[in-house]
């Protein structure tokens, strides 16, 4: 009886430490997530879709020469998406995803006129993709309004974040005080790197 119980009882702790062991590969803990986000093969995948990106900032620049860029913000994000049933920058993820890493840009610049005018000019001249580009990037068009000012999008549940800024650091309410309106040009990448 007593070997009975004991096996019983090293059954149970075996069972929990399989259990413990398997829910922490189907669910990485966050400073696990962490360290993959600055691992060596996740930097030279955001790299290589930070060039990607830019080289597409570059093309709008050239492409649009009126616009002139009051600040340029890449936002470079891993985010934990294990519970997420909403979109991030496009489709749901996977139930099975632990974490996916998308890097985005976001122009920030003013026009003389109407900003409905400056998009239907830029619409003209330099269309935007319908959906995803060939370099997998989405664009959209956005500008102040009563009902909503521009921002850069913020994705919750961040595991690492950078920003950069090419023309500084005035935030957007000193730019929105100095131009007026503002309009963003904003460019989502596809996801770079994922955790199954």
């Amino acid at each position: 009886m007593r070997s009975l119980r004991r096996w019983a009882g090293d059954t149970a702790g075996l069972l929990l430490v399989f259990t413990v062991v398997g829910l922490t590969r189907l669910f990485p803990p966050k400073w696990k997530l962490r360290r993959i986000a600055v691992s060596a093969e996740v930097r030279a995948e955001r790299e290589a879709a930070e060039r990607k990106l830019l080289a597409r900032v570059r093309e709008i620049e050239a492409g649009v020469p009126w616009l002139r860029p009051l600040d340029i913000v890449i936002r470079d994000e891993c985010v934990d998406v294990r519970g997420n049933h909403i979109s991030f920058f496009g489709a749901s993820p996977s139930r099975r995803q632990s974490m996916t890493c998308r890097m985005s840009a976001f122009i920030i610049f003013s026009t003389d006129g109407d900003p409905e005018d400056a998009a239907a000019e830029i619409h003209r001249s330099f269309p935007l993709p319908d959906g995803l580009s060939a370099d997998g990037i989405a664009e959209s068009l956005h500008w102040d309004t009563d009902e909503g000012k521009v921002a850069p999008y913020v994705a919750p549940k961040a595991v690492r974040t950078r920003v950069t800024r090419r023309h500084g650091e005035r935030s957007l309410e000193q730019l929105r005080e100095e131009h007026g309106v503002l309009c963003m040009w904003a460019l989502y990448g596809q996801a770079y790197f994922t955790v199954v």
